[in-house]
């Protein structure tokens, strides 16, 4: 991301950490960072290095997390060329309650599954730009990262926040790295009870009804959309499950409590709709383009051993 745009990438990077807190029940407290740049005496890589300055900067003022400290390494190149510009951040919280306490993994059979936020950015792009589907898949680094709305995050920080200590949530999971559908498989197979022994459980999604707003046949943001030239599609089907759009949580709840939690949501100015629930020995998810279907214990074996087989 901040290859492609330093300053929405640096944004992104304070968002997601933030994001994560906010997923276990957490405030942010303050921050600390690592500047791992390029030359700076090359105008062009020092610009990278000026724009990530700045969108950490606005991300960091926007969640109230202060940088109490941090390190700054430059010159990282070589004869093969620059690194990367990479502004690792780091954020600490606080949870007021060890009943907030919040974890990322499905609970228990029959919950209901819910995604917070946009299913798909409303962009040329969807969401696809810069993300690890497009380097995995087509082994490109290309497109415009997924755009990062600072005022949107904190409103879905808030959202989630106030229905984890309403005691609604039982767990929480941010949509990054991967997207929707690696969250859901990561939200199935997480759990590590003891060494050695995950503890693996389902889930049924249902994608099929998503639809995006798009203007003459192209998706735009919907400021730039005149009401006239509004339509529903069908987004991209790798868009749906691997574009990386900002500010999303898949969370699960009683299902008892779906309707109530959808609702609250709404109320505070966050999209919300009900996915799925928990249940099963596999990974199922329903789309316009087909039903998709893996079993966990092969979800967990990539997951879980894929350093040891790249180091292998």
């Amino acid at each position: 991301y901040v290859y492609l745009d330093p300053y929405e990438g640096a944004k992104a990077a304070v968002a997601e950490a933030c994001r994560n807190l906010a997923c276990s029940g957490a405030i942010p407290l303050g921050a600390t960072d690592n500047l791992n740049m390029p030359s700076p005496l090359k105008p062009e890589l020092f610009w990278q290095i000026s724009e990530s300055v700045r969108g950490l900067a606005e991300g960091c003022k926007a969640f109230n997390a202060p940088v109490t400290g941090g390190n700054c390494s430059l010159y990282n190149q070589s004869p093969a060329g620059p690194i990367d510009p990479t502004p690792t951040i780091s954020v600490v919280g606080l949870i007021d309650k060890p009943e907030h306490v919040t974890t990322q993994w499905f609970k228990d059979e029959g919950d209901a599954i819910i995604l917070l936020g946009d299913a798909v950015e409303a962009t040329p792009l969807q969401g696809l730009g810069g993300s690890a589907y497009l380097q995995v898949v087509h082994g490109k680094k290309a497109g415009s990262p997924p755009r990062c709305d600072l005022e949107v995050a904190k409103t879905l920080h808030t959202t989630l926040l106030g229905l984890i200590q309403s005691c609604l949530v039982k767990s929480a999971h941010d949509c990054s790295e991967g997207g929707l559908a690696v969250a859901l498989a990561e939200s199935c197979i997480s759990q590590l009870i003891a060494r050695d022994t995950p503890r693996l459980i389902g889930a049924e999604i249902d994608l099929s009804s998503f639809k995006i707003q798009v203007s003459s046949g192209q998706a735009a943001a919907p400021a730039q959309l005149e009401t006239s030239n509004l339509k529903l599609e069908t987004p991209r089907l790798d868009a749906l499950l691997f574009g990386e759009t900002q500010s999303r949580v898949v969370i699960s709840c009683k299902a008892l409590d779906a309707v109530k939690v959808v609702e609250r949501a709404k109320l505070m100015g966050v999209p919300a709709v009900q996915i799925g629930k928990v249940g099963g020995d596999k990974l199922t998810v329903k789309t316009t383009g087909g039903e998709f279907s893996a079993p966990l214990s092969e979800l967990h074996d990539a997951w879980w051993n894929s350093i040891a087989r790249a180091m292998a």
